[in-house]
């Protein structure tokens, strides 16, 4: 499927801009469900970022996750150009993943590998997507302490006009981690609302048997998971369901066997009133679908600037005031499984 039309994100897009016009000391956090647009909305700020700041200023994105292409890993602006073969000597003397190799040697590409590109008295920006998962729950502690360290150090020696640092992650634990330091700024960015979602929903041509409300009903506007839908499924939804029953079971059953089923229950039945129960069950559960990326804690500070706190409560589709489901999907395949199980028995 060819590439999509990127569908508003506006007010993101102001954030950022605001953000990256001045220094801000620390690292900016972005967490978000898994295939909420995180990826595609830093892509498309990076390749704007000399039309908002100037042609002579650096923005480089980096896809932590990408194992084997240079091109894929890194995404600069057209008018910048990057010393490719001081990043590939770079990744083959490291050894290992090119998108972890450049992620954790940004001060070599900035120094090193932008050429014709002064770092004083210029706007910098530097994205690393999807640093958890690439690194590891255990070491991002480490790394955002270490990109808040470099961040400063770079703005000392320097002196750029503005330096800033991004990152993105989908797992929700990690901002439990990042929370307990003063190393990173944390902001949430949530999937797309309903109108823009229906936008994005007939841009993609669906088969005129596919309504767009059973679809909102089931993502909960997660533009990852509807070109998931029309790409990889056909748009045979079923097909989907079936697979996310596969791969959802394992948790329930870890789920079933601490003897949390009770609670689950509740959170399945009604996200607004199980998340009111505040024990130490139900804190295990929270534990573990958020571990698990089944659920986001979503009551933090939102990347749009219209609202400092997602009030937002839908529980048709599993949106509570502190957390929600992902997507509504696994709500239902979650409620499936339980419905399942209790047959068996």
């Amino acid at each position: 499927m060819n590439e999509v039309r990127f569908v508003n994100r506006n007010d993101e897009i102001k954030t950022l801009r605001n953000w990256c016009s001045r220094f801000r000391y620390t690292p900016l956090y972005i967490y978000g469900p898994e295939g909420c647009g995180k990826t595609r909305l830093l892509k498309e700020f990076v390749k704007a970022f000399d039309e908002f700041f100037g042609e002579n200023t650096i923005a480089v994105y980096v896809d932590a996750l990408e194992r084997h292409s240079l091109d894929k890993a890194i995404v600069v602006p057209k008018s910048m150009e990057l010393a490719r073969d001081v990043v590939l000597t770079l990744v083959e003397k490291l050894g290992g993943p090119v998108g972890k190799v450049i992620a954790e040697n940004i001060t070599t590409i900035l120094e090193k590998a932008i050429i014709k590109r002064r770092l004083e008295d210029n706007y910098i920006l530097v994205v690393i997507d999807d640093i958890t998962r690439a690194i590891g729950l255990d070491q991002i502690e480490w790394y955002v302490k270490w990109l808040f360290e470099t961040m400063n150090k770079l703005n000392e020696e320097y002196r750029p006009r503005a330096i800033n640092f991004i990152v993105t992650t989908s797992e929700g634990m990690s901002r439990r981690l990042i929370a307990r330091h003063r190393h990173a700024e944390i902001l949430l960015i949530w999937n797309l609302d309903k109108e823009s979602f229906e936008e994005l929903f007939h841009e993609i041509k669906p088969p005129t048997d596919i309504k767009f409300e059973d679809v909102w009903y089931l993502l909960g506007g997660n533009p990852g998971k509807l070109l998931e839908l029309a790409d990889r499924y056909d748009w045979n939804i079923d097909k989907m369901l079936r697979y996310y029953r596969i791969r959802i079971r394992e948790i329930v059953e870890i789920v079933v066997k601490e003897g949390l089923v009770n609670e689950l229950k509740r959170f399945v039945e009604n996200i607004v009133l199980a998340e009111k129960i505040i024990n130490k069950r139900m804190g295990l559960l929270e534990e573990i679908l958020e571990e698990t990326n089944l659920i986001l804690y979503k009551y933090w500070i939102l990347l749009t600037p219209d609202s400092e706190v997602f009030e937002r409560v839908y529980p048709e589709i599993g949106i509570g005031k502190k957390y929600a489901w992902q997507v509504p999907m696994y709500r239902k395949v979650v409620k499936e499984i339980l419905d399942e199980i209790e047959n068996m028995k």
